[in-house]
């Protein structure tokens, strides 16, 4: 295995041009009719994860290709490639689905009272409705920032801070604000402040800097 076959930093493989070179193999042994396969799947797949309601569709795509290259890099014999990789896709959207779950509770968690426990489908209802007028790239935020336990979470947050150019201490204030102005938004939504209130009435999207 080439040294950039070789697992990332993150703990995940990375596909190289020889590992994609051998996945075009095993879709065909014409090199055009395999780019044209490629493609096809492609598309079908970006369709599946669309209609199961995954968020990032392409992502999923992604995954689903480079597990495939995978398996055919390490030697496993694969008869039927495209029966194969809509098994590998199929896995694929059940962990996903099974991440959002989680984040959406974890999120619920966050702005939810011990006198709302009893009505989780309502805050549910409402924290979803805020989180969709958040901008992307603060839910993405928000769900990594929260969602790792353990000795992971204070990696990620390592990681997030260095990707954003501030220290830990200061992306935790990002965070404890960004977070507070979501637990308003969805108290609001729920008429604990205001009745018709939106959720974008409190500056719900994050300031950048």
């Amino acid at each position: 295995m080439s040294e950039s076959n070789r697992e990332s930093e993150s703990g995940r493989w990375q596909l190289d041009e020889a590992a994609f070179r051998g996945l075009l193999r095993a879709l065909h042994a014409d090199p055009a009719q395999a780019a044209r396969e490629y493609e096809r799947l492609r598309v079908r797949l970006g369709r599946y994860f669309g209609l199961h309601g995954l968020p990032h569709p392409l992502d999923a795509v992604d995954e689903a290709f480079n597990r495939l290259a995978k398996r055919l890099s390490e030697g496993e014999a694969v008869r039927n490639v495209e029966a194969y990789l809509a098994g590998i896709a199929r896995l694929v959207m059940l962990e996903q689905r099974q991440r959002l779950a989680r984040e959406r509770q974890m999120l619920l968690r966050l702005v939810s009272s011990p006198e709302q426990g009893e009505d989780d489908d309502r805050m549910l209802t409402a924290l979803e409705s805020c989180l969709g007028e958040l901008p992307e790239e603060s839910r993405v935020l928000l769900s990594r920032y929260y969602v790792a336990r353990g000795t992971e979470r204070i990696r990620a947050r390592e990681r997030i801070a260095r990707e954003l150019g501030m220290s830990v201490n200061s992306l935790r204030n990002r965070m404890l604000r960004l977070r507070q102005r979501l637990e308003r938004a969805v108290r609001a939504r729920l008429g604990e402040e205001a009745r018709d209130r939106p959720c974008g009435d409190d500056t719900l999207d994050e300031e950048h800097h």
